[in-house]
């Protein structure tokens, strides 16, 4: 560990900020899965949050030119923590959470932009509501929403339960404020949760097992410990979906984070824990292949610069070529585990019998 935490033992916990007064929090902030995004946002926090906090920035598998950028701009204002290996969100929250110091914390990755207001009506719900958790309008760009609060839909099928978020007002676009109400949700996006921080640890609201679908595992934490969620609109925070791939230094965590056989093994523990599949009737793993697919073979075996131009003229040319980048896909999704997935989690052929059949079909169009 580096660093250390500004200010602690000499800051008052309230201040007046607006003419309102603010509890003081502790912000944790790691990355989800690219580190390139995280230097824009740290100091979009910093430009847009006068209220009082301490900042802990929790970094696992960094690599060295970024710590020492993260270094020369926050040393002795931020508690550094480095850690080699990757973390995934509850590792690093853990970490980040044992080190705060004040009653509430503030988890976010560090492709989370932030809106000015954001962190004091976050506060102010969770004062008003006792909740243990709180989340915040989240937009995934400068207009459309990603999710307002969460809902956990759960139907039977042959006797089985599945497990499916709800995302709502997904797509509205928002321009100068809703009717949207503060309302109590069934769990909250991990891209930016304001937390009671002993009662997280206490509960174990982060199961470090657990690389996806961690989201739902905390929600039920959070309730089967007795703690309420609520969603309060208005704190305005916009999460950068990865859409592509552009930076060498993420090309490693990001292969890392999406691995089909890291997730199927948290998934495994998920419904061991609370008898829920949540594949989603099978539906997630055409995401995950998706997002696979943003980092093809070449920058996997030589992570840079030039390999990711490639791949994605590569890519660009699969438009045109058709058949053979068809083929060319179902055999990298064979390669990372997409038909480990379907048999493990699916009871479906094995890995070799479901990429024949899929070859075949693909030679029959």
């Amino acid at each position: 560990m580096e660093g250390r935490l500004f200010g602690v033992e000499d800051r008052p916990r309230r201040a007046e900020v607006s003419g309102k007064t603010t509890e003081r929090c502790t912000i944790i902030v790691s990355p989800r899965d690219r580190f390139s995004t995280a230097e824009s946002c740290l100091e979009t926090l910093v430009a847009n949050t006068p209220e009082p906090y301490d900042l802990i920035i929790v970094m696992g598998g960094a690599p060295q030119a970024l710590r020492e950028r993260l270094q020369a701009r926050f040393a002795g204002k931020a508690k550094l923590i480095f850690i080699p290996q990757f973390l995934n969100c509850a590792q690093a929250r853990n970490i980040g959470l044992r080190e705060a110091k004040t009653r509430l914390s503030l988890c976010m990755d560090s492709d989370v932009f932030v809106r000015p207001g954001w962190l004091s009506a976050l506060i102010r719900c969770q004062e008003e509501t006792g909740a243990g958790l709180v989340v915040p309008l989240m937009l995934e760009n400068q207009h459309a929403i990603h999710t307002a609060g969460n809902s956990f839909f759960i139907t039977q099928k042959g006797g089985k339960p599945f497990g499916s978020k709800v995302l709502p007002y997904h797509g509205q676009e928002v321009h100068e404020g809703t009717n949207i109400k503060r309302a109590p949700a069934d769990y909250g996006e991990m891209h930016c949760q304001l937390v009671d921080t002993k009662a997280a640890l206490d509960l174990g609201v982060y199961d470090e097992r657990i690389r996806e679908g961690e989201e739902l595992d905390s929600g039920l934490t959070w309730k089967k410990g007795g703690k309420s969620i609520w969603f309060e609109p208005e704190s305005i925070v916009v999460f950068d979906f990865p859409t592509s791939i552009d930076s060498a230094e993420d090309i490693s965590l990001f292969i890392w984070r999406w691995d089909f056989h890291g997730i199927m093994e948290g998934y495994k523990v998920f419904h061991e824990k609370w008898g829920i599949d949540i594949t989603e009737n099978g539906a997630f793993k055409h995401f995950l292949l998706m997002l696979n697919e943003l980092v093809g073979i070449l920058p996997r075996l030589w992570p840079s610069q030039t390999a990711l131009r490639i791949d994605h003229a590569l890519n660009r040319g699969g438009e045109i070529l058709g058949l053979p980048i068809k083929a060319w896909r179902h055999l990298r999704a064979w390669r990372w585990g997409y038909y480990d997935w379907v048999r493990e989690l699916e009871g479906g052929p094995s890995p070799a019998r479901a990429f024949k059949e899929k070859a075949r079909g693909i030679l029959r169009t």
